[in-house]
């Protein structure tokens, strides 16, 4: 399952009204998406040039990448779960402040 398709299938879990929080979450990774695009270019570039590409800068850019989409969709997740618990008082809530 895609990134996207994830973040759309919680959005379907979110009450209407707080749907807005995922809008926020997919323009992230699509401005992630874009940075990563804009980074390809610019090594590309740099290798066009001669500069000498290190390969485990390049990994370790891509993987950190990973993780912090990741992190936007486990955010997500825990907030939908908080939502979906709302009322219920055996619930231990991921965000002490709420998602209201």
């Amino acid at each position: 399952m895609t990134t996207i398709t994830r973040v759309q299938e919680l959005k379907s879990l979110l009450p209407c009204e707080h749907q807005g929080i995922s809008h926020y979450v997919e323009h992230a990774l699509e401005s992630i998406d874009q940075f990563v695009e804009q980074h390809r270019l610019f090594v590309a570039s740099q290798a066009l040039y001669g500069e000498k590409i290190n390969g485990q800068e390049e990994a370790l850019f891509r993987e950190t990448i990973n993780d912090i989409k990741k992190q936007l969709v486990l955010t997500l997740e825990r907030t939908v779960e908080d939502f979906m618990h709302k009322g219920d008082k055996h619930w231990t809530n991921h965000f002490k402040d709420g998602v209201e």
